[in-house]
């Protein structure tokens, strides 16, 4: 991985880690300020909000990155498909827009205004050009605008509202920053575009179907990452949805660090692919790369999770005594995914969107929604949140093998190659090495931090002394540049 990308892996991952604590500061605050019952009036206008959004940006966000890093050598061709692109966003966000308040005014009649207030966060929606800055790879300023915009919003909101009847301003700060975050991003935009007058037929023309066929995938991962929790309070009871949200927000968490590379890698491998020399090549072996990261690093996340997730939850939950060990059984049980996502995030996001192999990556997903369904079907009326996680893992690893499949006689990832017997050995050792500790030392924070700790010693050492190749590279690539310091 090249300095830049380094850099942008590093601010994307610094903006999730924002995106993460900031909500931890502010629940409490609002939860004891707002009240949950107000809390829950623009949760649930935000919930049906975000499906009209959905609708109106279809696959843009993926899509605009991929066409903007194919056309960025070119200033021409990248002036005019920005243009178009984004006269296409505004036009199916206007129509979106349109119709979320006339389902609001067709359908609520309770607490109306603050559903109308709640949809003026789809001006910000529709005029949102992150995925140019991610296209010509300035993550820095899109990172950087995304978290002033976090950070401002949680300092207003702690600032000015003080109580229930401050519901309306809650939500016009939660809006107001958002739109605030993209009119700077549009002032940034003179550095590189400048106005130009374009068909806007010609624009859906070239860019509504290739949009379409990305927000079929879309709609297929929304059923199965939305549809779980709705499926256990119906088929078992509300309680396990909880149980099963706690769990899976848990487990999911430290994937921003992984799925980060591939928000990083699409718009490399797409300019790779279609503008250089042997382009395709490069592009593979960009994607050996970046397997051989998400191994090395989901491995030791899942086994490690799982060796000190009961301890962990037995500490983070302790005030909830007859919860904590059911959620701690569903981490333990969920800690796969994270192997599965990290792998389908590089078969899917870093090669089959850039190389437009967009029906394969809509069958992967459409199947892996299917067989979630069905497997939430037959186990959740028995086991509940068990069953739900034991769906989520099936799916996962269904798009994951599938998406392995399909690009097979494009792609060759390298699976028989000796670094990833070395993480599954690593991780492996790790894992017992740490239940072991958390066996012998008493249940505390400091003793949960030396699992940590030792965990990641052992990890790294198998490393070292099996001379794996990635690390040996970053060694060496580290030493170089301590030496010319």
């Amino acid at each position: 991985m090249d300095r830049k990308l380094l850099r942008n892996y590093l601010y994307n991952v610094l903006y999730q880690i924002v995106r993460f604590v900031m909500p931890f500061i502010l629940v409490p605050y609002t939860l004891a300020h707002i009240t949950a019952d107000y809390l829950g009036i623009y949760n649930h206008a935000g919930s049906m909000m975000n499906i009209f959004i959905l609708f109106g940006i279809l696959g843009v966000n993926k899509y605009g990155n991929r066409e903007i890093a194919k056309v960025r050598n070119d200033p021409e061709q990248l002036n005019r498909t920005f243009f178009e692109v984004l006269a296409m966003q505004i036009m199916n966000m206007i129509v979106a827009t349109a119709a979320y308040f006339i389902f609001v005014r067709m359908t609520v009649n309770e607490n109306r205004f603050f559903w109308n207030l709640t949809g003026l966060t789809m001006i910000a929606s529709m005029l949102d050009v992150t995925w140019f800055f991610f296209g010509i790879e300035d993550f820095r300023r899109a990172s950087i605008r995304n978290m002033i915009v976090k950070v401002l919003g949680v300092a207003l909101i702690m600032t000015l509202c003080r109580t229930p009847q401050d519901l309306w301003l809650y939500i016009v700060i939660n809006a107001g920053s958002e739109l605030f975050g993209q009119l700077i991003m549009f002032i940034q935009l003179r550095n590189y575009v400048h106005f130009e007058r374009i068909s806007l037929r010609e624009a859906y023309r070239k860019h509504f179907y290739p949009t379409l066929q990305l927000f079929i995938p879309t709609i297929a991962i929304s059923v199965y990452t939305m549809l779980d929790q709705p499926m256990i309070g119906y088929l078992y009871n509300e309680t396990h949805v909880t149980y099963y949200m706690s769990s899976m927000n848990l487990v999911k968490m430290f994937l921003y660090f992984i799925t980060s590379i591939g928000t990083v890698m699409l718009p490399r491998v797409t300019n790779i692919y279609y503008n250089d020399e042997d382009g395709e090549q490069k592009a593979k072996n960009y994607i050996r790369t970046t397997m051989k990261i998400a191994c090395l690093l989901s491995f030791p996340m899942c086994f490690g999770m799982m060796a000190i997730a009961r301890n962990f939850i037995s500490l983070y939950l302790h005030a909830s005594p007859d919860a904590a060990p059911i959620i701690g059984n569903l981490v333990r049980m969920g800690c796969p995914v994270m192997i599965f996502i990290s792998m389908s995030d590089v078969t899917g996001t870093q090669y089959m969107v850039p190389t437009g192999m967009y029906r394969q990556y809509s069958f992967s997903v459409i199947m892996g929604s299917l067989v979630n369904v069905m497997i939430n079907l037959m186990l959740i009326p028995k086991y509940g949140a068990y069953g739900a996680i034991a769906g989520s893992i099936i799916a996962e690893c269904t798009v994951t093998l599938l998406q392995l499949f399909l690009v097979r006689k494009r792609l060759e990832i390298g699976f028989l190659s000796k670094s990833y017997l070395v993480y599954a050995l690593g991780s492996g050792l790790m894992y017992l090495l740490v239940v072991q500790l958390g066996r012998i030392l008493p249940l505390s924070i400091p003793a949960t931090l030396l699992q940590v700790g030792a965990g990641m010693i052992i990890y790294f050492a198998v490393l070292v002394l099996t001379r794996e190749e990635l690390c040996m590279s970053v060694l060496s690539s580290m030493r170089r540049r301590l030496n010319h310091a």
